[in-house]
């Protein structure tokens, strides 16, 4: 039975390395050693001020948002969380479209650089051009 077991978790192992990240995947990058230079996180710039997307409950883009962090090429490479980037963005996408008090807005990836010393340094991708309302 223990035989069996470590077969399996080997199997599993062996899957999510030649697979990458696919659910039920996974390689379990987040317990790696390696020390994280950058982060990034999907948000909303609406009057200069940095919001989260699910602040706003209205939503209409002129052009879809590409969920690729590659798209983002002054940027990248970063690091960013696939899973809540799809959250972000698939509540930007079934949000009803904001009436007449919708607001400009934009949709950005804000990657921040995080240096050995000294605070963090932001940097914003432009993914759409949107309008928003609470």
């Amino acid at each position: 039975m223990r035989r069996r077991a470590v077969l399996l978790a080997l199997a599993y192992l062996a899957i999510a390395r030649a697979l990458g990240n696919v659910y039920p995947f996974s390689t379990f990058e987040m317990y790696g050693g390696t020390r994280l230079t950058s982060a990034s996180r999907i948000a909303v710039v609406v009057n200069g001020e940095v919001h989260e997307v699910e602040r706003f409950t209205r939503w209409h883009c002129a052009t879809p948002p590409d969920p690729d962090p590659r798209r983002c090429t002054q940027q990248w490479p970063f690091f960013h969380v696939e899973a809540r980037d799809r959250e972000a963005l698939a509540h930007v996408e079934l949000a009803p479209t904001p009436a007449d008090e919708g607001r400009d807005a934009t949709l950005v990836r804000r990657v921040w650089r995080l240096p050995e010393h000294g605070a963090p340094q932001p940097d914003d991708c432009i993914l759409a051009r949107c309008e928003v309302a609470p």
